[in-house]
């Protein structure tokens, strides 16, 4: 048995990776076609970066990813203490309310966001696309926090409101830094949903408001090519510094937490 699950999870392993590689590998192909192997080339990593649509809809991506991870993880932390600390009336109807974009098809979701725009007059661009990402990573946010939160001592605000603490200086000085990790995991994981959704983008972007995978998505009605795997290729690289770059930093406050504790 013990055999079979390791088999399985090569093989998943394969089934992951393998077409992420495949991605990096054709990023350097000579040829125009992504299909066919002509020799090494770093051309299509200057036709990227001469692309200015292209980098136009990258900047759009980022700025809009950025405000919704930023605007989803405050809401969400302020949500998760409420539903957490205190126990009011309505709590499971409110919390079933802010999950219900997890359970909703995401085409149902876009389509009810364009009828709500289109009833106030809003016109489509930019903050309607946030609008509609902090939908979709609102309850990803309160999941996280909810159970980050959940999982500190109910002691600790008395405790600090014993020596002498504020509300404010009770969270900024002893619970934000225990529930930094998961504010940080939190907000990359509404980056990268707002980062890489097209459905809801489709519904609630204007003229002049195309994101990177509306992008793409419309570049591969031509056919996949090197360019688009170069694009890629950059892409998982900036994935895994940013994961290093977490992973590093968590390592290090564990080594540093572990040396003040020896001491």
């Amino acid at each position: 048995m013990e055999r079979v699950t390791a088999w399985i999870a090569k093989a998943a392993i394969v089934f992951l990776y393998v077409p992420i590689l495949t991605v990096v590998v054709y990023s350097f192909n000579a040829s125009s076609t992504a299909s066919k192997w002509s020799g090494f080339s770093l051309k299509w990593y200057g036709e990227v970066f001469a692309d200015r649509a292209l980098l136009r809809t990258l900047q759009t991506s980022l700025n809009v990813g950025v405000v919704a991870a930023a605007v989803a993880t405050v809401v969400g932390c302020l949500t998760a203490f409420g539903l957490i600390r205190y126990r009011v009336k309505g709590r499971t109807a409110f919390l079933g309310a802010i999950l219900l974009p997890l359970i909703l098809p995401e085409i149902v979701l876009g389509a009810a966001l364009l009828t709500v725009y289109s009833s106030v007059q809003l016109p489509l661009g930019v903050p309607t696309i946030v609008l509609g990402h902090i939908v979709i990573s609102l309850p990803l946010t309160t999941l996280i926090l909810m159970g980050a939160i959940g999982a500190l001592d109910d002691s600790l605000p008395e405790a600090a409101a014993d020596l002498g603490c504020t509300p404010w200086q009770t969270f900024a000085r002893v619970q934000f830094p225990l529930l930094r990790s998961a504010i940080l995991a939190a907000f990359l994981l509404a980056f990268t949903t707002s980062f890489s959704n097209i459905v809801i983008s489709t519904f609630t972007s204007g003229v002049g408001s195309t994101t990177m995978p509306l992008r793409i998505y419309s570049l591969l009605k031509t056919g996949i090519t090197p360019e688009i795997n170069a694009l890629g290729a950059m892409l998982i690289l900036a994935t895994v510094l940013l994961i290093f770059a977490v992973g590093l930093r968590q390592m290090r406050s564990i080594l540093v937490g572990n040396g003040t504790s020896d001491s």
